[in-house]
């Protein structure tokens, strides 16, 4: 079963918002792009949008151990980038040493370029203790992945992503079938 995490669901935490007049959070981005991916996935999903708790540490153990509770075996948590108004692109990080969570990195980013060729394409990075968002790939007791499709503060990369959101939940569900498709051959 696949978990599909919001990124920023811990108390008191929306996230990075993204530039222009209609500017958003990266929680409420994410939330209002689960329903269109959820009808898209071919296998049976969870959704993490409340991880119980205000601090960074506190959230990420709730979410881990209710994640082993609900047997997961692979997650994406959702987010979009900040930084500079120049920053474009998207990217998909792993723990350094998991194969899985690689493997599932490198099928969202082979969704993406298929989808949004025109995009810059940032990779799929890897992650060690005292990165960015490495608990979260850490501590989960499964293959996971943190999803960073846009840069929320570059506003062409924005303006893509939002002018049909249709595709990007086509991205996140076709890697997640595939996935699953050849984990299972």
């Amino acid at each position: 079963m696949i978990g599909l995490a919001i990124g920023h669901s811990r108390r008191g935490d929306s996230g990075a918002y993204t530039v222009g007049d209609d500017s958003v959070s990266e929680h409420e981005f994410n939330s209002n792009l689960m329903p269109l991916v959820t009808p898209l996935l071919k296998v049976p999903y969870k959704i993490y949008d409340d991880y119980g708790a205000s601090s960074y540490v506190g959230a990420i153990n709730n979410v881990s151990r209710r994640m082993r509770k609900d047997g997961i075996d692979a997650c994406i948590e959702f987010h979009f980038n900040a930084a500079g108004p120049k920053a474009t692109g998207h990217e998909w990080l792993h723990w350094e040493s998991s194969k899985g969570g690689k493997a599932l990195a490198y099928k969202i980013h082979e969704s993406m370029v298929s989808e949004y060729p025109e995009l810059k394409a940032r990779g799929v990075k890897s992650r060690s203790k005292g990165s960015r968002g490495s608990m979260f790939l850490r501590k989960t007791p499964c293959y996971a992945c943190i999803a960073e499709p846009f840069f929320g503060s570059n506003k062409s990369d924005v303006a893509l992503i939002r002018s049909d959101l249709s595709r990007l939940a086509s991205v996140y569900a076709n890697a997640i079938n595939n996935f699953y498709s050849d984990e299972g051959s």
